[in-house]
């Protein structure tokens, strides 16, 4: 039944995505790495990042542009954004990395003083620990 409900929810949150809503807005960001976004290996590429929302519900939906491959992001936590990232003002996707093991971490959309924190993967505690940012551009904003 859990499974049900979890593709009612991506098939409610995915045709909500298809027809658009008022706070709906796209960024862009090359990354140059393999990623984990929540339980998806996502390759190296160019990604087009949708916000949207329902009315009781924000969610993400990342896509890389060339294989078509996605990913929606709906389970995250809303806290204060890094200062240098609003210092600087431009929307910023936060990757964990260990060694070449990354995770995406948190994001920005420069949009308000909150940023989106994700779960993501044990990458391991042994190895080169670092925190990799991707400065996205803005495509649309409604």
């Amino acid at each position: 039944m859990k499974s049900l409900t979890t593709n009612c929810m991506i098939a409610v949150a995915a045709l909500a995505a298809a027809a658009g809503s008022a706070s709906a807005q796209v960024l862009k960001a090359e990354i140059p790495f393999t990623f984990r976004a929540g339980k998806a290996l996502m390759p190296p590429g160019s990604y087009e990042l949708n916000l949207g929302a329902t009315p009781s519900r924000t969610f993400f939906i990342l896509r890389n542009a060339e294989t078509k491959a996605s990913v929606m992001l709906a389970n995250f936590n809303v806290g204060d954004v890094t200062k240098t990232w609003k210092a600087k003002g431009l929307p910023t996707l936060g990757f964990e990395c260990v060694d070449a093991h990354c995770a995406l971490h948190e994001l920005w959309t420069a949009n308000d003083s909150s940023a989106y924190y994700f779960r993501g993967p044990k990458l391991g505690r042994d190895g080169d620990t670092h925190i990799a940012e991707i400065v996205m551009t803005r495509v649309k904003a409604d």
